[in-house]
């Protein structure tokens, strides 16, 4: 049996485990007298991979990292990539932050686009794991239930927003429109951010989303006040906002945007 690994995974792990294409078994050790037959030391990581990778590896699990494809090598639109995303693509286009502004460029949609199986592989596989791993939350006087990964981040914004000391946001917290719920995103197959208990949308009463625009041309708008972007946005959170295809009322917890070992 030879050792085989990929170069991400040394990168990401920093050793190479032995496998092969049979399902893994334990390896038994080798005895003393056969040392100088063993396997030679795990070579030093690939200078050539993506500085990216070891970023995504701190944010999701690290061995999913390794597993997934980087960069499949095609030539895409903003809307390609978020159908058929590569790890890549979920950090090729960069997190604005700052100013509240209009966005009119279509292919600034900067975190919708998601691989499926790295978010599956941190947050959990099936609704039922995810249930599992939510813990409650407080935020200006509402509890929701959240990702216990992303619980932590949440709390922060809520300390955040308390501290601003501003009863006039109160009305965003008024009714919520949820954080976990297991569904995927209106009219595709794709999973919403929602189904990882790592997303919450804000009193929808006062979002605005894109496809409820009055005509079929898209047009920027929002109602979500600058000092709870800004809360957000501290903390790992994007802005659904940011996007062309706005989704005002909506955060979810993406730290590797915000990351810049990330870009």
């Amino acid at each position: 049996m030879g050792v085989r690994c990929s170069v991400a995974l040394v990168v990401l792990l920093g050793a190479c485990r032995a496998s092969e294409a049979t399902p893994s078994r334990p390896i038994a050790a080798a005895p003393a007298s056969a040392a100088s037959s063993a396997a030679p030391p795990a070579q030093p990581p690939d200078a050539s991979a993506p500085p990216a990778l070891g970023c995504l590896a701190r944010h999701y699990e690290a061995r999913a990292v390794a597993s997934l494809t980087w960069d499949d090598g095609k030539a895409k639109t903003m809307a390609q990539k978020v159908d058929a995303p590569d790890l890549e693509d979920m950090l090729s286009v960069p997190y604005p932050r700052g100013a509240i502004a209009k966005v009119d460029d279509p292919e600034v949609d900067p975190g919708r686009a998601r691989v499926e199986p790295l978010f599956r592989a941190t947050y959990g596989a099936t609704p039922a794991e995810v249930s599992a791993a939510l813990v409650p939350v407080k935020i200006r006087g509402r509890t929701v239930s959240f990702h216990r990964r992303a619980a932590e981040a949440l709390r922060r914004v809520a300390a955040r927003l308390d501290r601003l000391a501003d009863p006039s946001i109160d009305r965003f917290f008024a009714s919520l429109g949820g954080t976990f719920v297991a569904r995927t995103i209106a009219g595709t197959d794709r999973a919403s951010a929602h189904s990882w208990g790592i997303a919450i949308d804000l009193d929808p009463s006062l979002g605005d989303y894109w496809k409820n625009a009055a005509s079929a041309r898209i047009a920027w708008k929002n109602r979500v006040p600058q000092s709870i972007v800004d809360a957000f946005e501290a903390e790992g959170f994007a802005w659904g906002g940011r996007w062309y295809h706005y989704d005002t009322m909506h955060f979810e917890y993406r730290p590797e945007l915000f990351d810049p070992d990330c870009r």
